[in-house]
């Protein structure tokens, strides 16, 4: 069971780097479903499907949520929370050196089409020092923008917040009863009252992972499998027919439900993954931590860099091809775009995988080098003592 519920969390956090891959690429070869002239069978299933981005986001917020609810039983690892966080930073900072370099030099060589420039609705560049250093500590999109052209990176840093909010939830109590109440009020007051809506909506979804654990954990009843798979399928369903048709109620409601619509797909996620979750028994004390390496360790590392750091890949990609290789964006489908487009989301995962790895193995050998040579300093110390 174990292991059928870790295979789950790869393949959840894979697919959802994909599709969010995948929903980016067509943005920029194809034109809007609306102004295909020949609409088919084909067109309409690749329309439909490249059009879950922001489901497979609904979708790793809830991943990442499970991952974060089972860090937080591990009250016996007081490294759990830091290891977290620092997989965050891991993928960060090579991500942020990838964008930068990838931004500037197709700013530089290949804005030719100016897809970098006259298409705001592809990417609001911003190469400044201060939007970098912002990104640098979580801060975009709330003090700073998203650094280059990746608009990925608000994402990151609401997954990164929501963690570290409820952690400070969690354990304020610590602080004594009356002291860790106040502080529990105060803080869960100020978020609501000055956090943004977007982040509210996306943290809501990610708490709905987390508040999955907390009810498995608890009870031992799973909803049917069946169910399960019926709720993540009904609610896509149900998101894609809202699309971002603000008429379908009465306003501010129909805004509301378009904007709202991603908790929905969370929950029918949700329920999917409850089916999955591993039942408890005498001998079990609750999942393992390998399976939560599964979401936030080395095996979880490379789909994140792929699902947070693509957009600067892809981007490039277009840049050149619509530069010196005069391959115009936004086109008409055809069977030989449709090949160009399964090679640039290869292109574009193998580029993410390569730099995840090299960055990696980069820190592992530093990690090799500077631990031996600060034990040998503190034990230098100790032999003078």
């Amino acid at each position: 069971m174990h292991d059928r519920f870790a295979a789950f969390l790869w393949a959840g956090r894979w697919a959802s780097a994909v599709m969010a891959l995948m929903y980016h690429v067509r943005f920029l070869q194809f034109v809007d479903y609306d102004a295909v002239v020949a609409k088919s069978a084909l067109s309409k299933g690749f329309y439909f499907l490249t059009g879950l981005g922001h489901e497979s986001f609904a979708v790793y917020f809830v991943l990442d949520g499970i991952v974060a609810g089972l860090i937080l039983r591990q009250r016996r690892d007081r490294l759990a929370v830091p290891r977290h966080l620092g997989a965050l930073y891991a993928i960060l900072v090579p991500g942020l050196l990838l964008g930068a370099l990838f931004d500037v030099t197709g700013t530089q060589f290949f804005n030719q089409s100016g897809v970098y420039t006259r298409f705001p609705d592809f990417s609001t560049l911003t190469l400044s020092y201060s939007s970098l250093l912002g990104n640098a500590v979580m801060l975009q999109p709330f003090v700073v923008p998203t650094f280059g052209s990746n608009g990925m990176l608000y994402l990151l840093s609401y997954l990164f917040w929501s963690f570290v909010i409820l952690v400070l939830l969690v354990r304020a109590p610590a602080l004594g009863k009356t002291r860790g109440r106040l502080v529990q009020i105060a803080l869960s007051a100020g978020v609501l009252l000055l956090a943004p809506a977007q982040f509210l909506n996306w943290a809501a979804i990610w708490l709905t992972g987390v508040g999955l654990v907390v009810f498995c954990e608890s009870r031992q009843w799973r909803p049917p499998l069946l169910l399960g798979i019926a709720g993540v399928i009904g609610t896509l369903l149900v998101s894609r027919f809202i699309g971002s048709h603000t008429g379908l109620l009465p306003q501010p409601f129909g805004e509301w439900l378009v904007h709202y619509k991603y908790i929905l797909v969370g929950l029918g996620f949700a329920c999917l993954a409850g089916a999955l979750y591993p039942r408890r028994s005498p001998d079990n004390g609750g999942l393992p931590t390998p399976l939560i390496e599964t979401g936030s360790g080395t095996t979880g590392h490379l789909s994140a860099f792929a699902f947070f750091f693509h957009f600067p890949v892809v981007m490039l990609v277009f840049a050149v091809a619509a530069g010196p290789l005069h391959q115009p964006l936004l086109q008409q489908p055809t069977p030989a775009r449709y090949a160009a487009f399964v090679f640039i989301v290869c292109l574009s995962l193998a580029v993410t995988t390569i730099a995840a790895r090299a960055f990696a193995a980069v820190l592992e050998r530093i990690y090799i080098t500077i631990i031996p040579f600060l034990k040998s300093i503190s034990l230098r110390k100790l032999k003078r003592e």
